[in-house]
């Protein structure tokens, strides 16, 4: 099992995120910590747009916050 840490500014951030997509139910975050340095998380939803279902992806934390 992989514990992912947040902070409280990254939950404020996924909630703005998932409100812009109010069609999409749940929300997927990856943690991808291969650098070996630090972990890369990504929040993903899907949704459906302009008649297309489509993943949407941000990335909540990232190297330049090491």
């Amino acid at each position: 099992m992989q514990t992912i840490h947040l902070h409280r500014d990254d939950i404020e951030t996924i909630k703005q995120f998932i409100d812009k997509y109010p069609d999409s139910y749940y929300l997927t975050l990856t943690s991808d910590d291969s650098s070996g340095i630090g972990s890369i998380v990504k929040c993903s939803i899907e949704a459906d747009f302009n008649g297309d279902h489509v993943a949407i992806v941000k990335t909540l934390v990232d190297e330049s916050s090491w």
